[in-house]
C-alpha cells in the first residue's frame, strides 16, 4: 500500500472513530444537564423540608415525601439549560422556591 492510501486510511479510520463517538458524547452532555435538574431538585427539596419541619404541624413524618413531590412538581417546566447555572451557583430563585410551597399542599397526603 502506498502512503498516500495509507494516509488516507488512517484519516478515514479517525473520522469514523469521531463520529462513532458523537452519541456518546451527546450522552455524557444530557447526563451533564440531568445532574444539573436533579441537584437543583435537591436543593428545592431541602429548602422545602427546612422551611415545613420549622413549622408547628401534626403530620412531620410526612414532610420529605410531600416535599420530594412538591420539588418535582415546582420544576416540571423549567428548561434544563437553566439548570446549569443554579446548580453551579446553589442560589435558587425565589419564584421556584415559592412555587415548591405552593406545591407542597397539594403534595400532603
Amino acid at each position: 500500500m502506498s502512503a498516500l492510501a495509507a494516509a488516507r486510511s488512517a484519516v478515514l479510520a479517525a473520522v469514523l472513530a469521531s463520529v462513532a463517538a458523537l452519541p456518546a458524547f451527546a450522552a455524557g452532555a444530557s447526563t451533564e444537564a440531568e445532574a444539573a435538574r436533579d441537584q437543583v431538585r435537591r436543593l428545592v427539596l431541602d429548602s422545602c423540608v427546612y422551611t415545613e419541619s420549622a413549622k408547628d404541624v401534626v403530620k412531620k413524618d410526612k414532610i420529605v415525601d410531600a416535599c420530594q413531590c412538591a420539588a418535582t412538581r415546582a420544576l416540571k417546566g423549567i428548561k434544563t439549560e437553566e439548570f446549569t447555572p443554579i446548580a453551579e451557583s446553589k442560589n435558587v430563585p425565589d419564584a421556584w422556591l415559592t412555587a415548591a410551597g405552593e406545591a407542597y399542599a397539594a403534595c400532603l397526603r
